[in-house]
């Protein structure tokens, strides 16, 4: 009796995003945990404004790609509502990694914290690119059909580069995703005046490459989670 795996495995294209969702949400809660025993503690709440602050807007372009999937689903997102909600997702969506630079701070922590705060900034920092990730993956499944696989991967790849710039506006030139609605001007200056930064240029192709691999990965795991192994099959 021999037992072996059919050959072509079906792909299940119909995964439900709350298991997404909902590991996400696992995350943010243990954060929130940790951020709030630490004000209880220490008395000092700096760390959890910054960092629920920094979650929430890690959040955001998430928040966003969600309405415009119940849209879509509902029929009511045509092309502009659709452009202009992929627009506000790319605007907000280095907020996600931006988290990763908050393992700056480590240097100015006191060294008896070390250990506690090591290990919030970092589930916050995963938390924040999974996010971004989760996000990614859902516009990705979006406008394949429309750009065709090669554009739309060309596509999500310089998204992770133009996040890599975002991320060094954001930490470096402190300014905010909102800030491209409430001050486009001074923000489109500083965009060239940064684009002759040899700093923005080595942090964008180094963040940029980095998200990049990253997503790779992420795609290829979660695209293996959704693949239907059939049952076993008894050959005599």
């Amino acid at each position: 009796m021999i037992t072996l795996y059919a050959p072509e495995p079906t792909v299940n294209t119909t995964e439900p995003r709350g298991h997404g969702l909902r590991a996400l949400t696992l995350l943010t809660a243990t954060g929130l945990l940790l951020v709030t025993a630490r004000g209880l503690l220490t008395g000092n709440w700096w760390f959890f404004v910054m960092l629920i602050w920094n979650l929430t807007l890690a959040w955001f372009p998430l928040g966003v790609v969600l309405v415009l999937l119940d849209l879509r689903r509902a029929r009511l997102a045509g092309q502009w509502v659709m452009a202009g909600a992929l627009a506000v997702w790319l605007a907000f969506l280095p907020n996600a990694p931006y988290i990763i630079t908050d393992l700056f701070h480590i240097k100015n922590i006191q060294e008896s914290l070390l250990w506690f705060d090591t290990l919030t900034i970092f589930i916050f920092a995963m938390t924040g690119l999974l996010i971004g990730l989760y996000s990614t993956l859902l516009v990705h499944r979006i406008i394949d059909p429309m750009a065709g696989r090669p554009g739309a991967w060309l596509l999500m790849l310089a998204c992770q580069l133009l996040s890599g710039f975002g991320i060094y506006l954001g930490r470096f030139g402190r300014w905010n995703s909102w800030e491209l609605m409430t001050h486009p001007f001074r923000l489109f200056r500083a965009v060239g005046l940064a684009v002759r930064d040899p700093l923005a240029l080595k942090l964008t192709l180094t963040y940029g490459f980095g998200l990049a691999c990253l997503y790779v990965a992420f795609f290829v795991y979660v695209n293996g989670l959704t693949v239907k192994r059939p049952a076993l099959q008894e050959i005599d």
